[in-house]
C-alpha cells in the first residue's frame, strides 16, 4: 500500500506513520507512507493512482483538505480517500465528494487498523498468493502486486506491482492456470496477462499499467477486452457501494 498522509500538524502525521508501520508489521504486509504539511504541498507531488489510500485533514493553513479533495476529484473520481477532523461539521460536504471514510480526531489506533483492514480486503484476499520458483527460491507474491505474466520460452516473467521483473522457473501455463481462476486478471494477447486493477489505458494496440509498464495487446480483440476491462470495474465500483451501505 502507498498511503499519503496530509496533516499540517507534524505529530498527527508522525502519528499515523506510526500506526500504519506498526499494522503493516502485524500483517507481514508493505506499506510506505508520505506525510504532507499542507494540502499544496501534497498535490504538488500528486498523480492519480499513485496512492492506494489518502488521509485527508480538513482544517489546515492555506488551502483545506475540502478544496484539495475537489482538485483531486477532477484528475481522479475512484481515489480512495479519508478525512481526518476533530469535527463532525463538514460530513455532508465530505460525502458529496464521495469519500471512503471519516476518521474523528484523536482517531484511537483500533480505528485506524479496522480501515487499513477494509482497504487490505479490497487489495487482495487472505491467503491468495501467486507461488513460482525464482533463482532456485519459492517465491510467494500476492494477487494483488501481481501486474502481470508473460511467456519467456519455455518459462514466464512475472512483473510486480513496482514494475520489479521476476524470472520463474515455472511455465506460463501452469501459472496462468491459477491466475485465470481470479477474475482481476485478463489475457490480452497470447502468452500475456495483466491484472485489470493496474490498468489505466487502452491505447494504439498498448496495454498501459499504473506502474508504467507497457504491454502489447490483440488488435483484433481490442473492442472486447477494453469492454472486459469497463465491465470489470464498473462491477467493482457497485460492490463496494452496496458494501459501505
Amino acid at each position: 500500500m502507498n498511503i499519503a498522509v496530509v496533516d499540517d500538524i507534524p505529530e498527527e502525521t508522525l502519528r499515523f506513520r506510526e500506526v500504519v508501520k506498526e499494522y503493516s508489521e502485524l500483517n507481514r504486509t508493505e506499506a510506505e507512507i508520505s506525510c504532507f504539511g499542507s494540502a499544496e504541498e501534497f498535490l504538488a507531488d500528486y498523480a492519480p493512482l499513485k496512492y492506494t489510500l489518502i488521509i485527508m485533514d480538513i482544517y489546515m493553513g492555506g488551502m483545506t483538505g475540502l478544496e484539495a479533495v475537489q482538485k483531486i476529484r477532477e484528475q481522479d473520481k475512484d481515489a480512495l480517500i479519508v478525512f481526518l477532523s476533530s469535527s463532525s461539521d463538514h460530513y455532508p460536504e465530505a460525502f458529496r465528494l464521495h469519500v471512503y471514510d471519516f476518521l474523528q480526531k484523536p482517531t484511537e489506533k483500533k480505528r485506524i487498523f479496522e480501515l487499513l483492514d477494509d482497504i487490505m480486503t479490497q487489495e487482495t484476499e487472505t491467503g491468495e498468493n501467486l507461488e513460482f520458483i525464482c533463482e532456485k527460491e519459492t517465491v510467494r507474491l500476492p494477487y494483488s502486486r501481481v501486474a502481470a505474466l508473460c511467456a519467456s520460452g519455455h518459462y514466464s516473467d512475472i512483473t510486480d506491482d513496482k514494475a520489479e521483473v521476476w524470472n520463474s522457473h515455472n511455465s506460463y501455463s501452469s501459472l496462468y492456470g491459477l491466475l485465470s481462476a481470479d477474475r482481476r486478471f485478463l489475457e490480452i494477447n497470447r502468452g500475456i496477462t495483466v491484472n485489470m486493477d493496474m490498468i489505466t489505458e487502452f491505447s494504439d494496440g498498448i496495454c498501459c499499467l499504473r506502474n508504467g509498464t507497457k504491454f502489447s495487446m490483440n488488435v483484433k480483440r481490442r473492442k472486447s477486452l477494453e469492454q472486459t476491462w469497463q465491465n470489470y470495474i464498473l462491477t467493482v465500483m457497485r460492490n463496494e457501494t452496496v458494501r459501505r451501505k
